[in-house]
């Protein structure tokens, strides 16, 4: 992003939040990514802050852990055996603390799926170019999302890609939310392509059978999508680029299609 739409950007939010008297992080990131959007700007996950991070939650669980690890230690240089063995009953305890912790790290707040954060310590090497494993991958694209935001608002909008998440995770566990309005589902190398192809048009069918309503208005949602296989070893753009022209090739024979083309 320009150095300019960036102060356009924050000058508009800052105008936004003047008569507000505390301003969370969170809010002021979601503030910012509508703006952002009305410049047709989509942002990287790592532009915005991470909010999470910033929780009152994940700071009492850091301190938490770190506190224990610090007791860990001094134990062990001391040889206290007792003191060992108090610290086992509490890391015990603990596991709770870490699940929490991970659910926090590597959840995406508004839809409760993965966020990339996850994708990228689940399925990457450590050049974060690479792909660590064998696998599939389905690319999700929402239709006209952008319009549906436009038209009903953002909660509107936040609303459907919470509704959409959840459908998807009947295709598979691993659903994650790679941009605004794009997820990505990633599956096991052994799935059949046939068979996913047909589960995802099932979805579709429903999708384009199923309509929202805002008021007096009605208005239906559906996605495009895009599979490819990789291997480890392989290249993570070079497959996600595979699976992005098959969504484009599909999204473009939806479109094409009379009965269909009116919701694309």
């Amino acid at each position: 992003m320009s150095n300019s739409k960036h102060m356009v950007i924050t000058s508009n939010v800052k105008e936004k939040i003047k008569s507000l008297n505390v301003v969370f992080p969170s809010y002021y990131a979601k503030l910012y990514a509508q703006e952002a959007s009305a410049f047709q700007i989509d942002l990287n996950p790592d532009e915005l802050f991470d909010s999470e991070m910033l929780s009152e939650k994940v700071v009492q669980h850091v301190i938490t852990l770190s506190s224990c690890t610090q007791k860990a230690i001094e134990a062990i240089e001391m040889e206290d055996t007792k003191a060992l063995t108090a610290i086992l009953l509490e890391t015990k305890a603990l596991r709770n603390e870490i699940d929490e912790l991970r659910k926090i790290v590597y959840e995406d707040s508004l839809t409760k799926s993965y966020n990339r954060k996850w994708f990228e310590d689940h399925y990457l090497c450590n050049d974060n170019t690479t792909l660590s494993k064998d696998g599939v991958f389905v690319m999700i694209d929402l239709n006209k999302f952008k319009q549906i935001n436009d038209t009903y608002g953002h909660i509107v909008g936040d609303k459907i890609l919470s509704h959409i998440a959840a459908k998807l995770k009947e295709l598979g566990e691993n659903v994650i939310r790679f941009g605004g309005d794009e997820f990505l589902i990633v599956l096991d190398s052994s799935v059949s392509i046939e068979s996913l192809k047909t589960n995802i048009e099932q979805m579709l069918l429903k999708l384009d059978s199923t309509s929202f309503k805002i008021g007096s208005e009605n208005f239906k949602t559906s996605f495009s999508y895009g599979i490819s296989s990789f291997m480890q070893g392989t290249a993570l753009e070079i497959s996600l680029n595979q699976a992005d022209k098959e969504m484009y090739h599909y999204k473009q024979n939806r479109r094409n299609n009379p009965l269909i083309g009116a919701f694309e």
